[in-house]
Parts: structure tokens; sequence; C-alpha cells
């Protein structure tokens, strides 16, 4: 399982690199109001990639454990900027200003929470209150995304269906790494394991998910 886990991380490493060159290198081919959500598409696989560096590094030295710290520090940056990139390919204006304010608190409160829950022992208190804030926050954010899209049809609407459903499918599997180790489970390599393969899905599906809406926005037909 460590071993498995360690490679993940080289290749979260090497994946988030290649996304971020992918992404502006291809920000060329959208219309120039469109690619600020490309742009932070970019921005979030290149944070991460930073970090992704010292995750596997730190988790080199020791196989089996890892500093909780680094990895929220990834969250508390990019996890905002996902939800930033959607919204401003979707929204303008007061519109998209009072969501990056409302919908960036709700994920600073989710990440906050599950910081909080992840330094504290397994099955506390303060462990369960920690995933209940996460959740109450994560619901709020979910529930805000599908309602997300009004006013789209055809294509546009086609492909931020596939963006909702990532986000709705595909972070599933983090609160399935913070309750790892309720289960009993090789905490450590199975909590990161499960982080690792969320990130990659999200961060960079996500970014390719964005690009082709901004393309479809910019009037090229994206084939499913």
């Amino acid at each position: 399982m460590e071993e498995l886990t360690y490679r993940l991380f080289m290749v979260g490493t090497v994946g988030m690199l290649a996304a971020t060159v992918y992404l502006l290198m291809a920000s060329r081919e959208v219309d120039a109001k469109y690619r600020r959500g490309v742009y932070i598409s970019a921005l979030v696989t290149g944070i991460a990639y930073y970090h992704y560096n010292k995750m596997t590094a730190s988790y080199a030295l020791n196989p089996g454990e890892f500093d909780t710290g680094l990895r929220y520090v990834d969250w508390v940056l990019t996890v905002p900027l996902m939800f930033v990139e959607i919204i401003a390919i979707t929204s303008v204006g007061a519109v998209a200003t009072k969501k990056f304010r409302d919908w960036g608190l709700a994920s600073l409160v989710m990440i906050g929470a599950g910081y909080f829950g992840e330094i504290s022992e397994a099955s506390s208190t303060n462990y369960w209150i920690g995933f209940v804030l996460a959740m109450a926050a994560y619901a709020y954010l979910m529930v805000q995304l599908q309602n997300e899209g009004e006013g789209m049809s055809g294509d546009e609407l086609v492909q931020f269906n596939k963006i909702k459903n990532l986000i709705f499918v595909g972070w599933i599997i983090y609160p399935l790494g913070y309750i790892s180790p309720v289960l009993g489970s090789d905490l450590g390599a199975l909590r990161e394991l499960l982080y690792n393969v969320a990130d990659i899905i999200n961060k960079v599906g996500l970014g390719i998910l964005v690009l082709g809406l901004a393309r479809i926005k910019s009037g090229e037909k994206i084939n499913s």
C-alpha cells in the first residue's frame, strides 16, 4: 500500500505539471473573454504541482505517515480557485462577485473544518465535529453548483453538466479518505492514496472540462 501511494504522489506531480502546460497552451484557442477561467484552471494545477513535489518528498521520508498540513495548505488555495474557475466561465459582474465571496467562504469553512478534524484523534468528538461541519459546507456548495448553469442550452449545457457530475461524483472520494482511519485501515497509506486519486481526477479533470466549456462559448464544437 505504501509503495502504491508513493507512486501515486509521483503520478500526481507529473499530471499536475502536464495539465498546467496543456491548459496554458490551449488557452490561446479560446476567445479572450473566456480565458480567465482557463488561466485559473492552470493556476490550480500549477499550485498543486508545487505542493505535490513537497508531498512526494515528505511521504518518501516517512512512508505510511504524512504531514497533513501540507495537504491542507494546497487545498486552502486550490479548492476556492476551483470554484472561481467555474464562476469565471458561467457568470459576470455583481452576480459573479457574490458567488466568488459566498462559494469561497464555504470552501474555506469546508477545508478549515476538515483540517481541524484530521489533526484530532480518529473517532474523537473533535474529529466528528470537523467532519460534520465540512460536510455541511460541502452540501451547500453542491447545491449551489447544481443550481448553476441557468440560461445555458445545447452543447454549453451538456458540457456544464459534465462539470457538475465530475465534482458531484469525484468529490465523494474525499470524505471516504477522511473516514478511512475509523475503518481501521492502513491509516496513512490508504487515506493519502484516496486523496491523491481524488486530486488527480478533480483538478486535472475539471481544468479540461472548463477548457471545453470555454471553447464551446468561443464558438467551437466539442465532440462528446
